[in-house]
């Protein structure tokens, strides 16, 4: 059972990844002689396995930091896991022009719990379930294991309301949308908005852009009066600018019907 020979075989296919099930039935052995054959390539670097009973490739040119790209792992895994998903929060907004906002960890809304550690080497995935991904929008990016589901810039925003703690604070917010507000098509934001009842999620867009600098500020000026428009007449109730922060005792903002119980300030 020649393990590297098999990998260069199917890496000339093109693939990229293997299963148990498959060494099984190409080498006709049993699950623990195949299983104990694979935890030498584990141990030597050349794969990882991300999910049980999956093996990934890892190239010699990428060996030293312990897997592949997050975003060539992902495909790849979310397709064996039959786990609908789309890359989200700061790692979207990095695919949208936000390049300075990275994170460290590469991150992935799905509609699957996982529980297990996915942290290989230097390559870390953050999952976080959302109980509902149908109709959401998102892009098809070109990677080299496949398509990556990545959120729309629209998504992006209302994820980013929606899980300030998985995206650094306000602070960090307010500085991905001055990086790549621009990307943002208004109309389609408060439609999305309306589609997954977060137009209160609007109200804190249209504060902390009043409260920010960004490269095109006759496209953000655009975007707040559209928000402004769209709210007049569906802003319910005031809400708290962090909703993790008790809410009495702050001034309110009359426009966007705001507290302000916490300062919004770009880091750029």
């Amino acid at each position: 059972m020649n393990l590297q020979r098999y990998i260069k075989e199917i890496r000339k296919e093109g693939r990229r990844c293997f299963t148990i099930e498959e060494l099984l039935e190409r080498f006709k052995v049993s699950r623990n002689y195949a299983r104990v054959a694979v935890h030498r390539l584990l141990v030597s670097g050349d794969v990882i396995s991300p999910a049980r009973g999956l093996y990934v490739i890892v190239p010699p040119e990428y060996q030293s930091y312990g897997s592949i790209p997050a975003e060539e792992l992902v495909p790849l895994l979310m397709k064996y896991l039959n786990i609908d998903y789309y890359v989200a929060l700061l790692s979207a907004a990095a695919f949208h022009g936000a390049s300075h906002q990275k994170p460290a960890r590469f991150q992935v809304i799905s509609s699957k719990r996982i529980h297990h550690s996915l942290a290989f080497g230097d390559v870390e995935l953050e999952l976080i379930y959302k109980k509902s991904l149908s109709n959401l929008p998102t892009q098809n990016f070109m990677v080299n294991t496949g398509y990556l589901k990545v959120s729309t810039p629209e998504l992006v925003i209302l994820d980013l309301l929606s899980y300030p703690n998985h995206a650094g604070g306000l602070n960090h917010i307010a500085t991905v949308l001055s990086e790549f507000i621009e990307n943002v098509d208004v109309e389609k934001l408060i439609a999305l908005a309306r589609q997954v009842n977060a137009e209160y999620q609007l109200q804190r867009l249209g504060y902390i852009l009043d409260k920010i600098e960004v490269m095109d500020e006759d496209k953000k000026d655009s975007i707040v009066i559209a928000l402004s428009g769209f709210l007049e007449d569906n802003m319910k109730h005031y809400i708290p600018i962090a909703s993790e922060i008790i809410k009495i005792g702050y001034p309110r903002c009359k426009k966007w019907k705001i507290i302000e119980n916490a300062e919004i300030e770009s880091d750029l």
